[in-house]
């Protein structure tokens, strides 16, 4: 079963998740079937586009979390496990949207099934899947209907963040002086002949 892919770019955002003031800098849109290729579909769509945003720091979490939203989407409305094309009336659709906002990217995940994502009250999730990695690796996530179904998305910062949320910088190590072949003196010489010199004019006052 292969996956039917049509990319578009430059759209108009579906849903404004989450609000901002700014406005969207780069935008990216991904059609898909509900089939479990549609997986690896996405993964290929998201990484791609995150290279090609210069995101590459957030891209193994966002391509992982996205790779699960649409997991998601396909077991709401992908055809039953083990059903023969003969049984499949209907296919359901699915979009992948990426927006990149001036300091976040969010990836939205859209099918036609009208429940919204909701994390188990006192239940501790795995989290190398489902819900509760998304729930790990996100910065924030949710969902919510619209007319057509519901739209799953998840946020991530586009830069490290210390623990107080504050942009990781990296500290440059410190310069030090460039070595001169071509015969000029040293700093400490040079610095050296000029004491000399108004040693020898306090002399001759």
């Amino acid at each position: 079963m292969n996956a039917s892919v049509q990319v578009r770019c430059e759209i108009p955002v579906e849903v404004e998740v989450p609000q901002m003031r700014d406005q969207p800098r780069f935008q990216a849109a991904l059609d898909l079937v509900a089939l479990p290729t549609a997986v690896s579909v996405a993964r290929m769509f998201v990484a791609n586009t995150m290279r090609r945003w210069g995101a590459t720091f957030i891209e193994p979490d966002m391509e992982a979390i996205a790779a699960e939203l649409v997991s998601l989407a396909v077991a709401a409305t992908g055809p039953a496990e083990g059903a023969s094309w003969q049984d499949i009336r209907k296919i359901g659709a699915i979009k992948v949207c990426l927006v990149g906002w001036q300091k976040h990217i969010v990836v939205e995940v859209s099918d036609e099934h009208r429940d919204e994502l909701v994390l188990p009250a006192g239940v501790e999730l795995p989290g190398d899947h489902g819900l509760g990695l998304i729930n790990l690796r996100a910065g924030r996530w949710g969902s919510c209907l619209i007319a057509s179904g519901r739209v799953m998305w998840a946020e991530l910062p586009v830069y490290e963040r210390t623990p107080a949320g504050l942009p990781w910088r990296t500290r440059r190590p410190p310069s030090t002086p460039h070595s001169d072949t071509g015969g000029s003196q040293q700093p400490d010489e040079a610095h050296a002949e000029v004491l000399g010199r108004v040693r020898d004019g306090l002399k001759r006052l």
